[in-house]
């Protein structure tokens, strides 16, 4: 079984802006190839994400923001956590990461349906 979240975000958030969150959230591996990236982290979570030129946020509670979609990510639990790792631990990382290191306005949501984590001109919030 597996969960997929989704990461929406405007243009601030660039494929070397994400890379280098990952990077400080605590992906093991990063493989970056040209508009696109692919991540793992040590609970098994998976983040792949490329730029898009579809500009509608598909997050069904926008939190009261609007912004023009320029990066969309898959963020995938899947299976059971290894022992020690919280894959949602790694989502908090990765939503503190990007928000401390870019000014992008982004949304994660599960399945576009439940919105876990926003940024907007106040900073990140949850709900």
């Amino acid at each position: 079984m597996s969960l997929d979240l989704h990461l929406e975000a405007d243009s601030a958030l660039t494929i070397s802006a994400l890379k280098s969150a990952l990077e400080n959230a605590g992906a093991l591996e990063i493989d970056v190839a040209g508009d696109r990236l692919f991540a793992i982290f040590p609970s098994g979570l998976r983040v792949s994400g490329d730029l898009t030129d579809d500009s509608t946020i598909y997050a069904e509670n926008k939190q009261g923001i609007g912004f023009p979609v320029a990066l969309r990510c898959t963020i995938r639990i899947k299976g059971a956590d290894p022992e020690g790792h919280s894959p949602m631990e790694d989502v908090d990382k990765i939503a503190e990461s990007i928000s401390q290191s870019c000014p992008a306005f982004f949304l994660i949501s599960f399945q576009f349906e439940q919105t876990l984590y926003w940024r907007d001109a106040k900073g990140l919030h949850r709900p």
